[in-house]
């Protein structure tokens, strides 16, 4: 039986308003139908299909719940069906995966509603657990109103919940609003952009499956796996200048090779999901765009709250950190802390250091306020290395050093520390190193210079990366 909301209503006494289930829910018709879900058709129509190392990684078990973030058009969704489609193929009953899009959900109420109406269906068809996914969940004001509430009453205890939403703020927030209710083996999973190595993986596969990745990060070892990446020297660079325009969202990737450009509603969307978001949240489009102005040209260098300040209306520093916080959070920028050495640990009181995460993120701001388009400046190459330093250390292990010397940044692994400094220029010179011999060691990225020594190594930045 084809189980629409006016059946449902007729058979079961549910009445589910707007649109029919087996629209959001086509494996209800039996598993195959999963192929006519409208996500899993546009990505096998895509020409580069990407399937993130998480898909395999998540585990879902009832009487938990996850919820899943990151940028807008990262692929959630989509992820979202292939986790379903697993599911499917393990064997779940198709009714048992209950998907529900948010968008047209008035309030928590509705939402609570909905849920206990499928809860009850369940019962009904003798389904003791439950998958159920709840997308753009952040639309819904005090959503997790409603999933405390059921979590508190039992109705949730047999049932697995994935929540996400485009909104990266609110459900993060949302869920920290829930402690104690997410279950024992509940995450918050993240869905970031794709590293460099994951895109040469995507668009040239034959060529990263012959490169061994980093496991260790010591000179010994980066200087045994080097000549790997290095044997792919001129492809890798090509790649590498094409991944500076594109970033690592899917959706760009594929215009761009599709359409040799990256049309200007793509721009657009993102651009809509920052301000949507900030302006959700009370803050000001205005003001947004003068910070971002100061922090595109400011990008890589040590700078201070009360410097942003001065250089926009706000005039207040404790805004600027309001505002650089829900950034941090949306997945657009990512601060560097300042180290102190003899006590390794990061002093929050110092001035800090500015990224861009991702390189098309910061071309659609560059594009909008400078009318520049994909302009490549050293400042955007520093920005990628240090975002993947990021990515490989876990964001809170990464910090800067300055005292008369300056290295661009330190990772920090267990009780080691590992300096890195960045000069993507096409000359090398002695000076270049002072930062590191504050160490005894350590890593400088270059344009494309490669110098292996028994404490320094000197490698190009396409290299490095599709090593990590």
């Amino acid at each position: 039986m084809v189980l629409q909301y006016h059946n449902l209503y007729k058979y079961y006494g549910i009445l589910i308003p707007m649109v029919e289930i087996d629209i959001l829910n086509p494996w209800w018709k039996g598993k195959e139908y999963i192929k006519e879900d409208k996500h899993i058709r546009e990505f096998e129509e895509k020409k580069y299909k990407w399937k993130p190392k998480l898909l395999a990684e998540i585990k879902l078990t009832p009487n938990n719940i996850f919820t899943l973030r990151g940028p807008r058009q990262v692929g959630k969704t989509t992820l979202i069906k292939h986790i379903i489609q697993n599911l499917l193929n393990k064997g779940i009953n198709e009714k048992a995966i209950f998907f529900w899009n948010c968008d047209e959900v008035v309030d928590f109420r509705e939402l609570s509603f909905i849920l206990r109406k499928y809860l009850e269906f369940s019962k009904i068809n003798s389904i003791n657990e439950n998958y159920i996914f709840l997308d753009e969940l952040s639309r819904i004001k005090d959503w997790q109103r409603s999933i405390k509430s059921l979590k508190d009453s039992g109705e949730l205890d047999k049932c697995c919940l994935m929540l996400t939403g485009s909104n990266t703020l609110d459900i993060k927030y949302g869920a920290d609003r829930m402690p104690g209710r997410t279950g024992k083996l509940g995450k918050d999973l993240m869905l970031m952009p794709l590293t460099f190595s994951e895109y040469a993986n995507l668009i040239k596969p034959e060529i990263i499956k012959k490169i061994r990745k980093i496991e260790n990060l010591t000179i010994k070892e980066v200087s045994n796996k080097i000549n790997d990446a290095r044997a792919f020297d001129s492809e890798l660079k090509v790649l590498f200048n094409q991944y500076l325009i594109t970033g690592g969202f899917p959706l760009v990737i594929n215009e761009f090779f599709v359409n040799n450009k990256i049309p200007d509603y793509v721009y657009e969307i993102y651009y809509k999901w920052v301000v949507g978001d900030i302006v959700k949240w009370g803050k000001r489009e205005k003001i947004l765009i003068q910070l971002l102005k100061s922090m595109i040209l400011k990008q890589s260098s040590v700078i201070s709250w009360d410097s942003l300040a001065k250089e926009s209306e706000i005039k207040s520093h404790r805004t600027v950190s309001a505002y650089v916080e829900d950034l941090e959070n949306m997945f657009v920028l990512l601060v560097l802390n300042f180290l102190e050495l003899d006590k390794g640990i990061p002093n929050f009181n110092k001035n800090k250091k500015i990224y861009i995460l991702d390189p098309f993120i910061y071309h659609v701001f560059n594009k909008k306020i400078y009318f520049k388009e994909n302009e490549i400046n050293p400042n955007l190459i520093e920005s990628a290395v240090i975002m993947h330093l990021a990515r490989y250390a876990g964001n809170t292990n990464i910090y800067y050093w300055k005292n008369k010397k300056e290295v661009d940044a330190i990772i920090k692994i267990g009780k080691d520390i590992f300096p890195f400094e960045i000069k993507y220029q096409n000359s090398i010179f002695k000076q270049d190193y002072q930062g590191l011999y504050h160490f005894n060691k350590g890593i400088l990225i270059t344009k494309n210079k490669i110098i292996i020594g028994e404490k320094y190594l000197t490698i190009p930045a396409h290299l490095f990366l599709a090593l990590i």
